[in-house]
């Protein structure tokens, strides 16, 4: 019977010392353990887990640490830039003063000759204030003009922006010769004389090219007049190159429909505008002489320009007598038939489209009329022109 002296299992009884007061506390690893005999503690991945979230308290104080640091940096370059604007606010702008800049100057040793020079207040409030606004490395050599206590935005503007180098005009006029363009270059240009512009645009030409002309030979006709800004120190077959860009660019704006149509080439049509600008005066009556040379080309009459015998001659003759139509020259268009061998001077873009479009008239004469206007007659018949000529001398009595 339960609790009777003979059942063994609950007697005699054990002595208090030898039981639990409490139960222990039993891990989830020691169930696991019970389980599989081979489990020996907690998973490597589990620990590592819990390590780290016991690691989280440090790196995140280490981090706000570093977010701190940041902020009184930018703090403390906030109130530099701060500093350095306040002196800029204000002042009077006073005088004139040259600063020179040279190549590889730093912005330190900018900002001390500007200080020096009195365009800013202080330097180094200027090197603060310039390098917050991404200046740093912006500054141009050169000779500038700034006023004293220079405005800011205006200073870092000019410094950033640099000087133009100085340079020298040289205006060669439509119509000009090789010779005379020397000499218009040479009077302006120090570095080159009238002798050094003949043999690089007559005597040793650089390579260029043209339907019809002669590689080689005088660039005559070729040499762009114009008005060109040149360094005072460029030398002479750096202009000349210049002109012959210029001329390029300009003779793209030629239509040779008309020309091509006639079996003109290109160089033919320069030959053409070269004697248009040495005989047309006035702009209007360009189109006129040129209808008057292609008319004489196209029936084989001799051209008789006088301004191929002065260009033969080497002077410009108010008159020409009768020995000089009698020279002996390829450019003498009284003896020799069909245009001269080049150009004789150098045309302008006018004087290229005229001869590359001549107005549709079929004069074949045509004489200065002598009243200080500058204009000719014009006429298709060899009797009206002897009547011309009879009015040109009445005009200049």
């Amino acid at each position: 019977m339960t609790g009777s002296p003979d059942d063994t299992s609950s007697w005699p009884p054990q002595p208090a010392s030898k039981r639990s007061a409490t139960p222990t506390r039993r891990r989830p690893s020691d169930a696991w353990a019970e389980l599989e005999p081979s489990f020996t503690g907690d998973d490597p991945a589990f620990a590592h887990r819990r390590n780290t979230r016991r690691a989280r308290p440090g790196k995140r104080r280490r981090r706000l640490f570093g977010y701190l640091l940041v902020a009184v940096f930018a703090f403390i370059l906030g109130l530099g830039a701060g500093y350095a604007r306040g002196y800029f606010a204000s002042g009077d702008v006073g005088g004139t003063v040259t600063v020179v800049v040279p190549a590889g100057a730093t912005l330190s040793s900018i900002a001390a000759e500007l200080e020096a020079k009195g365009v800013v207040k202080h330097a180094r409030a200027f090197v603060i204030r310039a390098e917050s606004d991404g200046y740093a490395t912006k500054f141009m050599p050169g000779t500038y003009t700034f006023r004293q206590n220079e405005d800011y935005a205006r200073l870092v503007g000019l410094l950033s922006r640099g000087v133009d180098p100085p340079t020298v005009k040289v205006s060669i006029p439509e119509g000009t010769t090789l010779k005379q363009a020397g000499g218009l270059v040479a009077a302006e240009v120090h570095t080159i004389t009238a002798a050094d512009y003949v043999a690089v645009a007559r005597d040793d030409p650089p390579p260029f090219r043209l339907g019809g002309y002669k590689a080689g030979t005088t660039l005559e006709g070729l040499l762009f007049p114009a008005t060109y800004d040149v360094l005072p120190k460029v030398k002479a077959r750096a202009f000349v190159d210049l002109q012959l860009a210029a001329f390029e660019q300009n003779f793209a704006k030629v239509d040779m429909t008309r020309a091509v149509k006639a079996n003109l080439t290109p160089y033919d049509v320069v030959i053409i505008a070269s004697m248009i600008d040495r005989e047309a005066m006035v702009p209007a009556e360009r189109p006129m002489v040129a209808a008057v040379i292609w008319n004489r080309l196209r029936i084989d009459m001799l051209l008789q320009i006088d301004a191929t015998i002065q260009y033969a001659l080497g002077e410009t003759k108010p008159l020409l007598t009768f020995d000089d139509l009698k020279i002996d020259s390829p450019y003498n268009t009284y003896k020799h038939p069909g245009l001269p061998p080049t150009p004789i001077s150098n045309p302008g873009l006018a004087a290229l489209q005229a001869a590359a479009a001549p107005a549709p008239v079929d004069y074949l004469y045509y004489v200065a009329r002598n009243d200080g206007s500058g204009r000719h007659y014009f006429s298709r018949e060899y009797a009206q022109f002897l009547s011309d000529q009879e009015k040109a001398r009445a005009n200049g009595q």
